[in-house]
């Protein structure tokens, strides 16, 4: 019988964490159905392990590892940043970069005076994370913010219109970015390029993105993926200074929303985990594995020694799952013999579990010898 062990929650717990870090990259970068096909075949090769299939088993994990290597190569761009963003995801305090009441006023209503006159536009308000990797085709401005400038890059007849303007902080830094695109494909027929490419960057980013429609004349300001009318300047003015304004959050506060954020994500990276962990378990195999075990004495009583004894070590049989022999509760298995009680004279010591300290799930089938005898005498005082 397998018995409970602290180490089994830690082992589960680190899984399923692992799987739900997984999950969440591999829906961001599209790659959800990559990443769930190497997680089973992964499980279909454990399985084929326990009912033999070793030949089985050897194509599934090579095809698992070339499942990881297609991953790294084809999603290459997206492994890039999520590294690039693990910086601001382990941060516990963030320093948030804001943008001047000004600079909102002028960016709300110069959105709405586009709308206003049917000119496409995307304003991007860069936060905390990095979106340089997000974007191509560039071209540096570092200009202070005003409507001027912002009107005269979005017009139908500037060479610039189609691409985005990058603000970051009271500056626009960047004109003409082209920014990801969304691959969702549940989104309203009325979103054009614009409203795609705005989604795209907020899905990889926790930037905000402003987008103004050339065919409809509204704006729309977008953030994590959500697309949010606005009805005037003075509301989007309000939005922005509400997602700009907030102070950092508090530990209790980022621990709280890490814990209930995505909870359907969460419970399939629990369930997925479940099944690997019982397959690795209890689908590896019952092994049985001879080794050598050394002798120690304990509590050998003051003034005596053991002056002799049948043997250094013994020969132990253990019985239990495969992955269980290679821990290093087994390794560093010692046959410990308690002499407290022992008196001076020939003893003979019965070899049993009770000396071995088995960890759980490892039962003893034989030992050799069945006994150990040892010879205590008082110790000598040197005559003076």
């Amino acid at each position: 019988m397998l018995l409970f062990r602290w180490q089994f929650v830690a082992d589960f717990i680190v899984l399923a964490v692992a799987l739900y870090i997984l999950l969440r990259w591999a829906k961001r970068a599209q790659a959800t159905r990559l990443a769930l096909g190497i997680l089973g075949l992964h499980a279909a090769a454990v399985a084929a392990r326990y009912l033999d299939l070793f030949l089985t088993s050897w194509v599934l994990d090579a095809a698992a590892i070339v499942a990881v290597l297609a991953l790294l190569v084809i999603f290459q761009a997206e492994v890039r940043r999520a590294f690039l963003r693990l910086d601001t995801l382990l941060r516990l305090r963030t320093q948030q970069k804001r943008t001047v009441a000004s600079a909102h006023r002028t960016i709300a209503e110069t959105a709405f005076r586009l709308a206003a006159e049917k000119t496409g536009a995307l304003l991007v308000l860069v936060r905390n994370d990095s979106i340089a990797e997000l974007m191509d085709g560039t071209i540096e401005l570092r200009a202070n913010i005003s409507s001027e400038i912002l009107e005269a890059i979005f017009q139908k007849n500037s060479p610039l219109h189609d691409g985005a303007a990058v603000i970051d902080g009271d500056q626009i830094v960047y004109a003409n970015a082209v920014l990801p695109l969304t691959q969702r494909a549940d989104l309203p027929v009325m979103y054009g390029t614009r409203h795609r490419a705005a989604m795209g960057l907020t899905e990889r980013s926790d930037a905000l993105v402003i987008a103004v429609s050339e065919e409809r004349g509204d704006v729309s300001l977008v953030r994590r993926g959500e697309v949010l009318p606005m009805s005037d300047a003075r509301d989007l003015r309000y939005r922005l200074q509400a997602a700009d304004g907030k102070p950092p959050a508090r530990v209790t506060s980022r621990l709280r929303r890490a814990l209930t954020s995505n909870l359907r994500l969460k419970f399939a990276a629990g369930g997925i985990a479940a099944v690997l962990w019982i397959l690795s378990v209890y689908a590896t195999g019952t092994t049985v594995r001879t080794i050598r075990v050394p002798v120690e004495f304990r509590n050998v009583p003051s003034g005596m020694n053991v002056i002799a004894q049948s043997a250094e070590s013994i020969d132990v049989q253990l019985r239990g799952r495969a992955w269980l022999m290679d821990t290093e509760g087994v390794r560093s298995l010692v046959a410990h013999f308690d002499l407290s009680k022992a008196q001076q004279g020939p003893l003979t010591l019965l070899i049993g579990a009770n000396q071995l300290d088995l960890p759980p799930g490892i039962e003893l089938e034989t030992v050799t010898p069945r006994v150990l005898s040892v010879m205590i005498e008082r110790r000598q005082e040197p005559k003076p």
